[in-house]
């Protein structure tokens, strides 16, 4: 649904324009409503009657509604719903992007893989098939022939119709930088390629989606059973609503990986900001702090994510640079450690525990940069 915008840093891969319109009018009426714990049922549309809100969409697993006003009534009915006794919060809905970077058309070689010792990782596992990344984006084309074998499909919270088909490109990158398939003849190696994908689309056609879609994308991830979630997008503004979903993936068992953001600032991204998830900056081949990334003490790892190749619809290979292309490596690596057995917070320890302490740590991040064979050692 359409939602009112804060200002992000956002790649397509198929449309030029980083900051595209959505293709459907920002409503910036859009308000999230949470409810306290056993508020009546009845109560529910008695209070959306008395301010005269219409109700869009319900999340019944975060206990949270969707409701439209007029635009101009907006920070009224705010306040009419936080002064409310059964409402816990109220806030505006927000928009969500892929977190990319202009991207290079010539293709590379992986260097990532070796940056990050893959090699070394993969003669002790390449990952199980009873393990789960979740990839929440813009989809993902389960039909590409370096992924087919291996992506399962989650929702499509953009238009609800069930299927979570990349019509963008972003999520299909990262997801290929997750888990490619390996030693098949085809395309590019995955960081972990024996674990399965679980794809969600929340994110639009150009990169855009709104924060309950997110929010509802982390659910239906962790109620799948993913035990790690790749949040490659991001938004300047944190919410309670976000942070209560990044919550329940961690109450269940998933750790959450998130994109630092392009902003080149120490501004924090949300949700990589809450410390519920392992954020991740983009260094480049040399193990330089990338030019557009994100950093700061509240970013723990470093990734590579500089003229990174990976898979793109309609079985192509592109080249990109941002956060949202480091994101996939931690996530890779995730998968490989949650392949051995290990709970989330076993995973993330082993993750920071192992990083490389490369120039700029403890500056523009706090643990370093992944070291996948360390890790799965650890």
């Amino acid at each position: 649904m359409a939602l009112a915008s804060v200002f992000l840093l956002a790649a397509a891969l198929i449309l030029p324009s980083a900051m595209a319109d959505w293709d459907r009018p920002p409503a910036d009426g859009e308000i999230i409503v949470k409810y306290k714990e056993r508020t009546p049922a009845g109560v529910l549309s008695t209070l959306h009657e008395k301010v005269d809100a219409h109700l869009l969409d319900r999340n019944q697993r975060l206990d949270f509604d969707v409701v439209q006003v007029e635009s101009d009534l907006i920070e009224k009915v705010l306040e009419a719903y936080q002064n409310n006794p059964y409402v816990e919060y109220a806030e505006r809905n927000i928009t969500f992007h892929a977190y990319g970077a202009p991207d290079d058309p010539q293709y590379s070689r992986q260097w990532g893989l070796r940056q990050v010792k893959a090699s070394s990782a993969w003669e002790i596992t390449q990952g199980e098939s009873g393990v789960t990344v979740a990839v929440l984006d813009t989809g993902v084309d389960y039909k590409h022939p370096d992924l087919s074998d291996k992506v399962l499909r989650g929702a499509d919270y953009v238009e609800g119709d069930g299927d979570p088909m990349d019509e963008n490109g972003h999520g299909t990158h990262v997801a290929g930088t997750v888990a490619a398939s390996t030693n098949n003849g085809t395309g590019i190696a995955g960081m972990a390629p024996g674990v399965n994908l679980y794809a969600v689309r929340v994110l639009d056609e150009e990169g855009s989606g709104s924060l309950d879609d997110v929010a509802s994308g982390i659910v239906d991830a962790v109620d799948a059973g993913a035990q790690v979630i790749n949040l490659s997008l991001g938004a300047t503004k944190g919410s309670e609503t976000l942070q209560n979903a990044v919550q329940y993936a961690k109450s269940h068992g998933a750790l959450v990986v998130a994109a630092a953001g392009n902003e080149g600032e120490s501004t924090p991204s949300y949700p990589a900001f809450y410390e519920e998830t392992l954020s991740v900056a983009a260094i480049d081949n040399n193990d330089e702090k990338a030019d557009f990334t994100n950093y700061g003490k509240w970013v723990e790892i470093a990734a590579p994510g500089v003229d990174i190749v990976s898979a793109v619809p309609d079985g192509g290979y592109r080249t990109l640079s941002g956060t949202s292309m480091a994101t996939p490596y931690v996530s890779g690596v995730a998968g490989l450690l949650a392949s051995q057995g290990r709970n989330a917070s076993e995973v993330r320890a082993a993750i920071e525990n192992t990083a490389d302490s490369i120039s700029g740590t403890g500056v523009y991040w706090s643990k370093g940069r992944i070291d996948a064979a360390e890790a799965v050692r650890y």
